[in-house]
């Protein structure tokens, strides 16, 4: 689990943040933003994926550990809300800047 959110994340929200009427940076610029964000998304898509899949092998598995499990769980569900949250800012990027 990450101590600070990553730098794509942070130029997203401070997109966001701007106040209305204010001077948006170039289409360029917020495409590469949006590029970013959907590839940090896919990244985390990919270990929500590989840690679900790694539960389910053992929760199969006769040797699971409980306190693996428990760890796995804890990080499969951290994994989905990270992921979550950065498809809304996403979105809302998106709608705000297309719209």
């Amino acid at each position: 689990m990450r101590d600070r959110p990553p730098e794509v994340l942070t130029e997203i929200r401070s997109l966001l943040d701007l106040p209305a009427g204010a001077d948006l940076p170039s289409r360029d610029s917020l495409e590469h933003t949006l590029t970013s964000g959907y590839a940090y998304a896919l990244g985390l898509e990919r270990d929500r994926v590989r840690l679900e899949r790694r539960l389910h092998d053992l929760l199969r598995s006769a040797e699971a550990l409980t306190g693996e499990m428990t760890d796995l769980s804890a990080k499969l569900a951290y994994a989905e809300r990270e992921l979550a949250d950065v498809r809304a800012l996403l979105s809302e990027l998106r709608e705000q800047t297309f719209s």
